[in-house]
């Protein structure tokens, strides 16, 4: 028997970037909260240090977009 109201499907955040040495764009695929993705002071970020943040989708539907529209395999 369960207690109390059950527990959300964690949110999947989608995350293009682009490394400064390169000119190609990666996509990271998280279900952390976006806030842990975008905070500077973490001693271990999600992405590298100098990246360039592209976009940010919230949602499953974000992965496809992003591959077609960026080329990312």
């Amino acid at each position: 028997m369960s207690k109390g109201r059950p527990t959300e499907k964690p949110i999947t955040t989608i995350v293009v970037y682009k490394k400064p040495t390169g000119k190609r764009h990666w996509m990271l695929t998280t279900e952390n909260e976006l806030d842990e993705i975008i905070n500077t002071r973490k001693r271990n970020s999600l992405l590298p240090k100098d990246c360039e943040i592209i976009e940010i989708g919230i949602g499953k539907s974000f992965i496809s977009l992003y591959k077609n529209q960026y080329n990312i395999k």
